[in-house]
């Protein structure tokens, strides 16, 4: 989509109060995509924290051109309710509250990389799309859901075409199902963002999107042998409880671990809650050596001797050989470099998760050939032992060639808006609760 036409609008309750986000985006190729009954190709739906209305305007402008030039456009046309913003935007007014002017600033410098790009004012009624996407945001994280949701264009034929010849397994094990979706639970370090005790400028941030739980993701899909939906959480960790309450995960087919380090294990006995109200076992997939040491640690989880329902997890281990089939769906265990301890990333179909990652082999590489979607640790700036630094994961990246890449794992040397304009198209910041759509092979 070379040309692409966006519709946005902040809310806010309150002035300042609880505010949020709207972002709609057309292929404006397709016939009618001007018309505010168009459906969009591309949305974001995103509460943002406590701001003021004109703040939060231009964040959905910004947003809005992050995810243009993301998605490839070399063109985009705003039409933006705000008449301040249009004009403001075009420097025919002033922009005289201290806390616009670098927005404004950003917003322009993002829309000089455009080949071409143009903002006119449109009447608010036009724009109910951008309006609703916003008060969604809104009302979602009230109720404890994720802040963040961006949902993007179908790409099933890329995907597809990305994924062939590659030798990946089970090819079909989602043939006809609907999109994938990934759920970054949580995209923080160890010590998860903010850190105990500290007041470094991230760690004091407003922004959500530098509020981060410790490092887990949520795969979910639609099973269409019986058109049931399925879920898998990969690291069940110290966070769990914290995060299926947020983003409301009421059933889980099985769990993945990719090394044993605690903030990736922690939340292993909060998988009760799951056996218990499913009354069935639960299926946990990790490379071998990980699966001793859960034995190990976790033997009254994993022994078989307390049946689901009784207070206990009742889980079963299953080893990868490198693959293990959980809900129906094959998962590939791909080795990783960290430290001395064994760890893996997990593969299947078009996305694959590598966290607490410091090198991956030349076969392990191989075998993360065609992604559509990467999602893989950038711990911070500064070299460390046993992590990638954003370089080291920009570098991994370039070499794998996924379609869109998201960084996770992220300490809090990186504020979120500081990371995210140093970011190559196709490379986003992640954040807890940013959701993206991966098509079936």
């Amino acid at each position: 989509m070379r040309a692409l036409i966006g519709r946005t609008d902040g809310a806010c309750r309150g002035n300042p109060g609880p505010a949020s986000i709207g972002v709609a985006l057309y292929d404006a190729s397709r016939d009618g995509a001007d018309h505010p009954s168009a459906q969009p190709d591309a949305t974001i739906s995103a509460a943002i924290g406590t701001t003021t209305n004109n703040v939060a305007e231009w964040k959905a402008l910004i947003s809005a051109i992050e995810l243009a030039a993301e998605l490839g456009a070399s063109e985009l046309k705003l039409l933006l309710d705000s008449k301040l913003v249009v004009e403001q935007l075009h420097g025919r007014w002033r922009v005289r509250d201290a806390k616009l002017a670098p927005l404004c600033d950003e917003a322009r410098a993002r829309l000089a990389r455009f080949a071409a790009w143009s903002a006119v004012h449109v009447p608010r009624e036009e724009n109910h799309q951008a309006d609703a996407l916003a008060n969604e945001g809104l009302d979602r994280a009230l109720r404890g859901g994720p802040a963040w949701v961006v949902r993007r264009p179908d790409d099933r034929a890329r995907a597809r075409s990305a994924a062939a010849g590659n030798g990946l397994p089970d090819a079909d094990d989602l043939s006809g199902a609907a999109a994938t979706t990934l759920t970054v639970l949580g995209s923080g370090a160890s010590r998860g963002v903010p850190r105990v005790g500290c007041r470094c400028e991230v760690c004091i941030s407003k922004d959500v999107r530098n509020q981060r739980l410790r490092s887990s993701l949520l795969v979910e899909w639609r099973d269409p042998a019986n058109e049931t939906s399925r879920a898998v959480v990969i690291d069940p960790g110290m966070d769990l409880r914290q995060q299926a309450l947020r983003s409301g995960i009421s059933r889980l087919d099985g769990a993945l671990i990719t090394h044993i380090h605690v903030d990736h294990t922690g939340g292993i006995d909060e998988l009760r809650t799951y056996t218990d109200a499913q009354e069935e076992v639960l299926d946990v997939g990790a490379a071998p050596e990980t699966c001793t040491e859960l034995l190990r640690r976790w033997e009254y989880a994993f022994d078989g001797r307390t049946a689901p329902g009784h207070g206990i997890p009742s889980l079963r281990l299953v080893e990868a050989a490198p693959h293990v089939r959980l809900g129906g769906r094959t998962f590939e265990a791909i080795p990783l470099v960290h430290g001395r301890r064994p760890a893996h990333g997990w593969r299947s179909g078009g996305f694959a998760y590598l966290t607490d990652v410091s090198a991956v082999s030349p076969a392990s590489r191989e075998r993360l050939l065609g992604l559509d979607t990467l999602i893989v640790s950038a711990l911070r700036d500064l070299p460390h032992p046993t992590h990638q630094t954003v370089e080291e994961a920009l570098a991994l990246i370039v070499a794998l060639g996924p379609r869109l890449a998201i960084l996770t794992h992220l300490d809090h040397d990186l504020d979120y808006q500081d990371l995210s304009a140093r970011l190559p198209d196709g490379v986003l910041a992640g954040f807890d609760g940013l959701a993206v759509s991966v098509e079936a092979r």
